[in-house]
């Protein structure tokens, strides 16, 4: 079974943070120049993490504030605060199955407490549908050798 961590080796992966107390355009601003869609919450005093800000909190932004420019807006004010994390053990199919309970498409990697990498659901895919590909053409070689016994 592929793991969480065997993503880690072949992209480290990394992350981008924001304060909560940017303003939301700051964020959406960090987000489209570095072409992610999630950014970690952190305390810059402490580094500690403090939530996620994603495409989606953008649109409950619009929600909650109909009437607010994003400027004028905290991420704190609109950031998910309760993370669901993997630790590199964690095999790619659980990390799959626990995006797709929680419906959410990020998820931060923490080891030792601290966030190494930040998994996109496409991520998580990508390698599943890799290691597929992989095993479906070691079946077809395989049936190939059979058929090619068969006939000698």
């Amino acid at each position: 079974m592929i793991q969480v961590k065997d993503i880690l080796e072949k992209d480290p992966g990394r992350f981008y943070s924001v304060s909560k107390t940017q303003a939301v355009t700051e964020a959406i601003q960090q987000m489209s120049g570095r072409e992610v869609s999630a950014l970690v919450v952190m305390d810059p005093d402490t580094e500690s993490v403090e939530g996620i800000f994603t495409e989606r909190d953008l649109v409950r932004c619009h929600l909650l504030f109909p009437d607010r420019a994003m400027d004028d807006i905290p991420v704190e004010d609109v950031m998910v605060t309760k993370l669901i994390v993997a630790e590199p053990s964690d095999t790619v199919d659980d990390a799959m199955a626990m995006m797709i309970q929680a419906k959410i498409r990020h998820l931060p990697v923490v080891r030792d407490k601290k966030i190494v990498s930040l998994l996109a659901l496409e991520d998580l895919v990508k390698s599943h549908v890799g290691a597929l590909t992989r095993e479906l053409h070691y079946l077809k070689d395989y049936i190939s050798d059979l058929q090619d016994a068969a006939h000698d």
